[in-house]
C-alpha cells in the first residue's frame, strides 16, 4: 500500500505538470517561440525529476542485498517552496498561510503533510479549471491542520469524483483514497469535498508528535519514508 501511494503521487504529480506544460508549449510554439522554448526546458526538468524519483523508488525495492543503503532526502514541508514553484511553472498560483508556531514533525508525518499538499494541488491543476489555490498550515498543541482550497472553476463540481478523487468515466481514481490512507497511517484524518460557496477543499489533521510505534527503533518511520 505504501509503495502504491508513493508511486501514484510521484507519477501523478510530475506527469500532470508535464502535460499542462506540453499543452501550453503546443499553443505558443507559433505565436511566441521564445516562451515556448523556455517552457519546454522547464518541462524537461519536470520529467527529469519524475525519472529520478521513480528510479530511487524502484532501486529501493530491488536492492534487497543492501537494506542499509542510506536513503536520499525525504520529501517534507521544508521542500514546500520548491513544490509551489513547480506548480507556478505550470500556471497555478499557490498562496501560503501559516498560523501558530511551526514545530518539528516526525519523518512519517512530515512526508504525509508534503504528499497530501502535493496530491491536492495536483488535482486542482488537473481538474478544477482554475489558476489559483491556497494552502493554510495551522499548528496547534497536538495537531497540524493542513487546508488546501481552490475557488470555483468554470463548472463547479458537486462531488469528489468530479475532481478525479474517485470513480469516474475514465475509471477509478486513487488520489483521495491515498490521502485518506496516508493521514490514517500516522494517526490523523482527512476530509475533502465541495465548499459551500463553490470550489473544493481538502483538510488534513495530522499529529505533531510521533505515535508510540514510531519511537520503537524508528522502524515504522523508516518504512513509511521508503
Amino acid at each position: 500500500m505504501r509503495i502504491a501511494r508513493e508511486l501514484h503521487d510521484v507519477v501523478a504529480h510530475h506527469l500532470a505538470l508535464a502535460n499542462a506544460q506540453a499543452g501550453t508549449v503546443a499553443h505558443l510554439i507559433r505565436t511566441d517561440p521564445d516562451r515556448a522554448r523556455t517552457m519546454a526546458t522547464d518541462m524537461a526538468d519536470i520529467i527529469g525529476s519524475a525519472l529520478r524519483e521513480l528510479k530511487g523508488t524502484v532501486g529501493l525495492l530491488r536492492d534487497t542485498a543492501a537494506p542499509d543503503t542510506p536513503l536520499g532526502p525525504t520529501p517534507g514541508l521544508a521542500r514546500l517552496p520548491g513544490l509551489v514553484g513547480s506548480f507556478a511553472v505550470a500556471g497555478l498560483t499557490v498562496g501560503e498561510t501559516i498560523a501558530g508556531v511551526a514545530r518539528p514533525l516526525s519523518p512519517a508525518v512530515d512526508l504525509t503533510a508534503y504528499r497530501v499538499i502535493q496530491e491536492a494541488l495536483t488535482n486542482v491543476a488537473k481538474h478544477a479549471g482554475v489558476r489559483r489555490a491556497d494552502i493554510r498550515l495551522a499548528y496547534g498543541d497536538r495537531l497540524l491542520t493542513i487546508t488546501v482550497t481552490n475557488p470555483p472553476g468554470p463548472v463547479t463540481p458537486t462531488a469528489p469524483e468530479a475532481l478525479g478523487y474517485g470513480p469516474g468515466p475514465a475509471g477509478p481514481g486513487y488520489g483521495l483514497i491515498g490521502m485518506h490512507e496516508r493521514a490514517a497511517s500516522v494517526g490523523g484524518r482527512l476530509r475533502a469535498g465541495p465548499r459551500p460557496d463553490g470550489g473544493f477543499e481538502v483538510t488534513a489533521d495530522l499529529p505533531v508528535e510521533p505515535r508510540p510505534e514510531e519511537n520503537r527503533g524508528g522502524q515504522e518511520t523508516e518504512e513509511e519514508t521508503r
